[in-house]
């Protein structure tokens, strides 16, 4: 005989009947069609813009399509060495912590 999946309810906070959800933002009553989590979707967008991480501009020098091509290559190169200062840096605290324990 095979089992039926795991599955969960939950408590309309508008009519208090119970109904199957999904813990999606957008799960609904089934009696009352209201959302079963109110918060739910503007949970939903807050963790969608929290997983959205933009490197800060003042860790990375802006190299603008308005410059010249001489500086923008000179800036290429600075960023270049930018990016290999966080790589060593970031190495050498790898290579303590592990030395560490």
């Amino acid at each position: 005989m095979e089992q039926a999946p795991l599955s969960a309810t939950k408590r309309c906070p508008h009519c208090g009947q119970w109904s199957d959800y999904r813990q999606q933002p957008d799960d609904r009553c089934q009696h009352c069609h209201e959302l079963l989590d109110p918060l739910g979707p503007q949970r939903a967008a807050e963790m969608e813009q929290a997983w959205k991480w933009e490197m800060p501009p003042a860790m990375l020098i802006p190299i603008p399509e308005t410059e010249p091509a001489w500086l923008r290559g000179l800036k290429y190169v600075v960023r270049g060495g930018q990016l290999l200062f966080a790589a060593t840096v970031s190495f050498i605290v790898w290579f303590l912590t592990t030395l560490a324990g």
